[in-house]
């Protein structure tokens, strides 16, 4: 094949592929989309478009709509829409704290509980009382992506907000043990992080890496700081042309870190993250550390010693404290906006745990039983082996699009809430800066998706998926659904998959621009 460059296209040069062999439904689209999806890194790629408007039922563009395509987070759509149905938008994570001894003269006589809920933030992103604060770049994603920054809010502001209700209800001294107990449902590891029914900073410790002097110790920064934990700086700033190069490791057990490497002079607020191997652990040093700050005198051992009790064993106990959590519908925002993988894998336990059950097994079923029994997907159109959009996940744009339709057929608030979860184009979260000087800007909202992995044998990157699904806002005021998706593309550097990105975004506007 033979091509010649045509022109530079927003971020990057397009090609046109002279002589390209289109089937019949390629031919149908408009000449600006063939010429995005003609270039030369998309030479062995595979397409799929889908675009419905949800008015008067009419498909404007379909391209392999039938064909199972690697989804990545667009799987996000689900899972959230999953969640809503099953625990409701309104839905706020409580989070008690019981006693269960006596309390005399300012001593609580046996031991404080946290009864962790699977709340997701604990406080930690808090705005007020019904908001969660985000970024465009979220923590979760600081080891992949650079340009991550971090939301002001204090992590450990739920575990601060429930030391301060126990130092009101009149506990001055503890004699006995403070428990967490995060038995809802099973601890596991997912993309190499915890997930457990205690979540502080979504068990994860940020650092901040700052350049000084040339040749001389970086500066760091990190947070929570909690009683137990270490982090030993040994990063070297170098010239404005060295290399970012951040190593992090720990001890066995997590709590000496050991951050080693480089950061260039003129590189500033670098951030990355040390997962916290022991939740629970780290939990409860916290929420120690946050009563003895209010004034509660703790004589308990270093680490929880007594058994936890089962859930069911608290009604008989006094409540002492509740941390309560916004509505699930801002934990829906989140997930959606940022992508956040630890947020929407969450999703299975949280669903096994309102019907009683344990694992993330149990959960998936769920998440499959909500995909073909309430929207009424036929089962060989997806394959959802995680929550948040794992390579092996498959799903066909006719599947999401019908997700979407459902959604678009809920009473109107409940739409509006997850209408206003996704992504907008060229404005926030995760496109808040593709398209932005596109017609499209703010007229699409969609949930992207990314896959990419290194092809161990010529040590480049490449593209497994990038996926664009949600609505489009149509210039005739009727709303469409409509999924995007590419896989298998090439993409040598990591920082390839922006212009991927955009070109998707640019893809999205032309699609805009045809639904007057």
């Amino acid at each position: 094949m033979q091509f010649r460059q045509l022109r530079s296209v927003y971020l990057l040069t397009t090609i046109l592929l002279t002589g390209f062999s289109l089937n019949a439904a390629e031919k149908t689209l408009p000449e600006e989309m063939q010429k995005i999806m003609h270039q030369a890194k998309y030479e062995h790629s595979i397409w799929g478009i889908f675009v419905k408007n949800l008015q008067t039922g009419e498909i404007l563009f379909d391209l392999n709509s039938e064909k199972l395509f690697s989804p990545a987070s667009t799987t996000k759509l689900f899972s959230v829409a999953a969640l809503l149905h099953a625990f409701g938008d309104d839905y706020r994570f409580k989070t008690p704290v019981f006693a269960t001894g006596k309390i005399e003269n300012g001593q609580l006589q046996g031991n404080l509980i946290l009864v962790a809920q699977g709340d997701l933030t604990m406080g930690g992103r808090e705005l007020n009382t019904d908001k969660i604060a985000f970024t465009k770049l979220d923590h979760i994603i600081a080891n992949e992506v650079p340009g991550v920054i971090l939301t002001p809010e204090d992590p450990l502001q739920g575990l601060k907000a429930l030391a301060k209700q126990v130092y009101q209800k009149g506990i001055k001294e503890i004699n006995g043990d403070v428990v967490i107990d995060d038995s809802l449902f099973e601890t596991i590891q997912k993309r190499g992080m915890a997930l457990t029914p205690i979540i502080i900073n979504e068990n994860l410790i940020d650092i901040v890496i700052n350049p000084t002097d040339l040749d001389q110790p970086a500066s760091l920064t990190w947070r929570p700081e909690v009683p137990g934990y270490a982090v030993d700086n040994q990063i070297k700033t170098v010239a404005k042309d060295g290399p970012i190069a951040i190593n992090i490791s720990s001890d066995d057990l997590g709590h000496k870190i050991l951050v080693q490497g480089t950061v260039p002079i003129d590189q500033h607020d670098i951030v990355r993250t040390f997962s916290i191997k022991d939740p629970k652990y780290f939990a409860r040093a916290a929420f120690v550390q946050a009563l003895q700050h209010q004034g509660v005198k703790v004589n308990v051992p270093k680490e929880q010693t007594t058994q936890d009790q089962s859930l069911n064993s608290y009604k008989d106990l006094q409540q002492i404290a509740l941390w309560t959590s916004p509505p699930l519908s801002e934990y829906a925002k989140l997930i959606l906006k940022v992508s956040h993988n630890l947020g929407a894998d969450l999703v299975p336990l949280l669903l096994a745990s309102q019907k009683g059950k344990k694992t993330f097994v149990d959960g998936m079923h769920l998440l499959g039983d909500f995909a073909t029994q309430e929207v009424k997907l036929s089962p060989n159109s997806f394959v959802f082996i995680d929550a948040a959009g794992g390579n092996e996940n498959r799903l066909t744009p006719q599947a999401e699009i019908q997700l979407l339709e459902y959604l678009h057929k809920l009473p109107h608030s409940q739409f509006q809430h997850f209408f206003d979860a996704l992504p907008i184009l060229g404005v926030d979260g995760s496109l808040a800066d593709f398209a932005k000087k596109t017609q499209a800007a703010g007229k699409v909202r969609a949930k992207p998706g990314t896959g990419v992995a290194l092809n161990l044998a010529t040590e480049k990157f490449f593209l497994i998926t990038q996926a664009y699904a949600g609505y489009i806002e149509g210039k005739n005021n009727h709303l469409f659904a409509y999924m995007l998706v590419v896989n298998n593309a090439s993409m040598p550097t990591i920082d390839g998959i922006f212009p991927i990105f955009e070109d998707e975004g640019q893809l999205s506007s032309i699609i805009y621009n045809h639904t007057d």
